[in-house]
């Protein structure tokens, strides 16, 4: 017997952390793709090459400590609640601008009776992710071990729906074809550095070729093709046929060359207080007035020679001679920047669409399918249903049951035209519920959903992606580390070499721009610490 790829087994997705954000958060699904790797480095270099004054500039004159603001940070989220956390324990002064009513960014917790938290944005962690991990011990947070103990389902592409324990019932030769398919994908990523995917030998051959176009052409069965094309769409939460296989290779390549990091292995922990907790926490530990909600960054002008002026849709306008700037890609075109950001990298970042993600949340008074022995795992190769997985999302003691279940590109842009109504799509997703579980599905005491598409600062989940022919349409030059104009620097999750999609992403983006903002300013003077 060929023991099939383990994320086939019952993996916990991406979630949009990421990302709904990284949010994300969402999936992490084979989902939480989840943030250090090379998507954002060819608009870096376009901005490096476009702007070579401003950059060097930035780099060879230090800013000096005049007693107002340094550094506006757009987006209270990981990124930014972390940069602004590092640089005000450096003696920065920062003001944190986020246009929402809350903190966190992709990651959204809402309490259940008896207060437990439930994750309805980003929320898994995995072996690796070390920076999330120790800066959840700092701030008194508590984690545990997503449920897995049990039989899986496997609903296949007929829409036959059959338990399992190791290997997936999809039959001997599709799994062989499944197992040929990561070991290519891994053999292939091996050619492409991460950081840099352009210089890969074969690379506009691969950007211009789509995912999907790689599985028909490299697969032979039918039931292997929909299964793979399914955990590409929980890791991007968008279908394959849009998006660059150089874009996979290079988030593969970034993983250490083994797709399996990518699908399965980085959904193992969750945050027993529930991830936006960690946003909630740092926020509260930064100066009394450095926050400020329900702001909405409208335009960042350059105004005198070190200067920048942001202003918001409220009316406010704030000067610093450093912007950190962390939305996702759409909302940062929405900005107006004078002068204008180089072409290449705003071209850029308006070909990199947001992936679509709902994620919906049904609680029970029990875990009840535990105890008929099932892991509350699901995988979906029939493309007719909406829902293409499931999970056990129960909070930590087990007093409530919740099974979290996931309708990702297509399939949500169907969902959501075909059953307009909220309550609707609750019923029909308790009735997929029932041919899973059994009848004791449908005794629902809540269903939550959460449609990342229609959230107006995340426009989408759990991240953005690479279509087809992006990636080697902007020209390649030598270029800093970090994405930067300036002293305009930009972070988030998807500007991160690693863990793209993640929350260990994020918080890697927004602690490199913090190390970077603190040495480009002038040391303190004696005392002023």
């Amino acid at each position: 017997m060929v023991k099939r790829p383990s994320w086939l087994g019952g993996s916990r997705a991406r979630a949009h952390s990421h990302a709904p954000g990284s949010g994300s958060s969402t999936p992490q699904p084979l989902a939480a793709a989840s943030i250090e790797s090379g998507h954002t480095t060819l608009a870096t270099r376009s901005a490096e090459k476009l702007a070579p004054d401003a950059a060097a500039s930035a780099k060879n004159t230090k800013l000096k400590r005049a007693g107002g603001i340094d550094a506006v940070i757009i987006g209270a989220g990981l990124s930014g609640l972390i940069a602004a956390d590092e640089l005000s324990r450096a003696g920065l002064k920062v003001k944190v601008l986020e246009a929402n009513d809350r903190v966190g960014g992709r990651t959204l917790d809402r309490r259940l009776d008896g207060g437990n938290a439930i994750e309805m944005g980003g929320q898994w962690i995995g072996p690796g992710q070390t920076e999330i991990l120790q800066l959840i011990q700092e701030l008194g947070l508590d984690t545990h071990n997503t449920y897995d103990q049990g039989q899986n389902i496997y609903r296949s592409t007929s829409g036959s729906v059959k338990r399992y324990n190791e290997m997936i019932p999809c039959g001997i030769v599709a799994s062989l074809d499944l197992l040929m398919a990561t070991r290519k994908i891994n053999s292939l990523s091996k050619s492409v550095p991460a950081k840099t995917p352009c210089r890969a030998k074969n690379a506009r051959y691969y950007d211009e070729r789509s995912i999907g176009t790689w599985i028909d052409d490299s697969m032979w069965t039918f039931e292997a093709k929909q299964l793979f094309r399914m955990a590409i769409k929980a890791v991007y939460a968008e279908d394959a046929e849009s998006i660059s296989f150089l874009d996979l290779l290079a988030t593969v390549a970034g993983a250490g060359g083994d797709i399996e990091q990518v699908l399965s292995d980085a959904q193992t922990t969750r945050i027993v207080q529930g991830p936006q907790e960690i946003s909630q926490r740092l926020a509260a530990r930064l100066p009394g007035s450095t926050l400020e909600l329900g702001q909405k960054v409208s335009g960042i002008h350059k105004v005198g020679g070190d200067m920048y002026e942001v202003s918001t849709s409220q009316g406010e306008t704030y000067n610093a001679p450093v912007v950190v700037i962390t939305p996702p890609r759409p909302l940062i075109c929405q900005i107006d920047f004078q002068p204008p950001l180089p072409s290449g990298l705003i071209q850029y970042y308006r070909r990199q669409p947001m992936g679509s993600a709902i994620k919906f949340n049904v609680i029970y008074s029990t875990p009840f399918w535990r105890e008929a022995g099932l892991s509350g795992a699901m995988i979906n190769a029939d493309e007719t249903s909406p829902v293409q997985m499931t999970y056990d999302n129960s909070p930590a003691d087990g007093k409530q049951g919740a099974i979290v279940a996931f309708v990702l590109g297509n399939n949500s842009r169907r969902f959501l035209h075909q059953y307009p109504d909220a309550e609707q799509r609750k019923q029909i997703v308790l009735d997929f519920l029932v041919t899973l579980f059994g009848a004791q599905a449908r005794e629902a005491m809540q269903v939550l959903e959460m449609n990342w598409t229609l959230a107006p600062f995340a426009t989408g989940g759990y991240g953005s992606f690479n279509p087809p022919g992006v990636l080697t349409s902007f020209e390649e030059d030598e270029r800093d580390e970090m994405s930067r104009v300036g002293n305009l620097y930009f972070a988030g999750d998807a500007t991160s070499e690693i863990w793209q999609g993640y929350m260990e992403g994020a918080l890697l983006s927004g602690r490199r721009v913090a190390s970077r903002i603190v040495k480009s300013f002038e040391a303190p003077s004696e005392g002023a610490m």
